[in-house]
């Protein structure tokens, strides 16, 4: 979205006014800019003459049926963060409570791929014949990079030559959800994977270069093209792809995969429950315990034989854990 959008609604001095101080202060809010210019549609079909009004907040944050949770949240935090503006620049406006949320972790349930499908998946990749456009290289480290490291697709994307530290074998994520920065280990099968792409497509570069530059322009791959390539690899690897509504499987469950299949490792390994959350969720870049929490019914589920065990470490965190025989493989 361009950073001029004209907002035309009662409320566009704050819809401009905002994001323009949070970018004063280093951050992007380019996805806040997009739900702005929702807000400011709305914002015409009900009465703002005296500022933010409860009925237009409840109407912009009430849940629709195809909303996950994530976006629901989304909504509220932007038209609290908006109304605490209009608020400390003497404007009226509704605080809406943060507690509107409806909670729906119970029905947290992304597709965890087996490790056999992650083989495959690694195996149809690799098999890309070469092309003008490098998807024989791309691929094959782009997916070993959201496997491997857990890491969000537009924080892969967003990576600059810069951040890909060889040497220690760090990527270095620079601003990304809930504005944290943080450093990643890398593996050792990822990074020369990495350092492969980089001797194939970075004969030269600049530190600011991405480190997935695309092939048109300065700018990076763009994520909807690999969320696309990745459907057609999952037709490959005969893995039915049954749409969002359903759970997927989509690229973004490489991560829940990369989480259920690290927690599973550290659970093998003995690793304690005070070390392994704690761990993960910085790894992550969660923002709370229970984000990465949630991943041990995840865990528990795709691997049965580790449920006792789980209830004996877990018990408090996650009761009355209900598992299946054996692993969902829809």
């Amino acid at each position: 979205m361009s950073r001029n959008k004209v907002f035309t609604g009662p409320l566009t001095e704050h819809l401009r006014g905002l994001p323009e101080e949070k970018r004063s202060l280093g951050y992007k809010y380019e996805e806040q800019a997009r739900l702005m210019s929702v807000l400011d549609e709305m914002s015409k079909q009900y009465d703002c003459s005296e500022g933010l009004s409860r009925e237009l907040c409840l109407a912009f944050v009430e849940r629709k049926p195809n909303w996950r949770q994530a976006t629901q949240e989304g909504r509220v935090a932007l038209i609290r963060i908006l109304a605490e503006y209009m608020i400390r620049h003497d404007a009226p406006a509704y605080l809406i409570d943060s507690n509107i949320v409806t909670n729906q972790h119970e029905d947290f349930k992304p597709y965890i791929f087996t490790h056999k499908q992650i083989s495959d998946i690694f195996a149809v990749a690799d098999k890309i014949k070469p092309n003008g456009v490098n998807s024989h290289v791309f691929y094959p480290t782009i997916l070993r990079v959201q496997y491997g490291c857990g890491l969000r697709i537009s924080e892969t994307l967003g990576l600059r030559m810069k951040d890909v530290d060889f040497d220690c074998q760090l990527l270095h994520v620079i601003n990304a959800k809930n504005n944290k920065d943080r450093d990643i280990p890398v593996g050792d099968s990822v990074i020369e994977y990495m350092k492969w792409y980089k001797r194939k497509v970075h004969s030269a570069y600049a530190p600011e270069d991405y480190f997935f530059k695309s092939r048109y322009g300065t700018g990076h791959y763009e994520k909807t093209a690999v969320n696309h390539y990745f459907r057609d690899i999952l037709f490959d690897c005969g893995i039915k792809h049954g749409g969002r509504n359903e759970g997927g499987p989509h690229l973004h469950n490489l991560r829940h995969t990369f989480c259920v299949h690290s927690l599973e490792a550290m659970l093998r390994n003995g690793i304690t429950h005070q070390v392994a959350l704690p761990l993960l969720m910085t790894y992550m870049g969660h923002s709370t315990l229970s984000a990465t929490g949630r991943y041990l019914k995840l865990t528990a589920e795709a691997f049965p034989e580790l449920v006792q065990q789980i209830n004996l470490i877990y018990g408090e965190i996650i009761p009355d854990l209900e598992v299946k025989t054996e692993y969902e493989d829809e």
